[in-house]
């Protein structure tokens, strides 16, 4: 019975740590590259990266940033791309919504985590990207 009753106490922590809400403050983290790690569809399929020709370079500060594709190099530079988008977050029924607006499009994506090495967004075709950190190709510097 003691058991039951601990396995369920950790089963509670564990939950409502998972859920815990990201501040305002805790944007800033977008700050800085990031690559995709993995992509899940609708229908439960996953597709993971084990590599990027390029990533995601964000800048982001008082709900509004632009993110550009950048390549990286080997030696640690990055070269821009004609490719940037800016965008602004709200929040909205206590979630994130990064609304993002180009010449072409505009669409919006739900933020679903946010830590300082990860993060997931969710779009309107209920796609899941997760982004990880990226530190380089080589030895972890940028």
């Amino acid at each position: 019975m003691k058991f039951k009753k601990l396995a369920f106490l950790l089963l509670s922590i564990t939950f409502c740590l998972s859920c815990q809400e990201t501040k305002k403050e805790d944007l800033n983290q977008l700050n800085g590259y990031w690559e995709i790690k993995k992509v899940k569809q609708k229908n439960g399929k996953e597709t993971v990266f084990k590599f990027n020709e390029t990533v995601d370079f964000i800048e982001f500060e008082n709900n509004k940033g632009i993110r550009t594709k950048v390549k990286p190099s080997l030696q640690g530079d990055f070269k821009a791309t004609k490719d940037a988008e800016s965008f602004t977050i709200t929040k909205e029924n206590d979630q994130w919504i990064f609304h993002y607006k180009t010449a072409m499009d505009e669409w919006q994506e739900t933020l679903l985590r946010l830590d300082e090495n990860e993060f997931q967004v969710q779009n309107d075709r209920e796609i899941i990207y997760t982004y990880q950190r990226f530190n380089g190709y080589l030895d972890g510097t940028k």
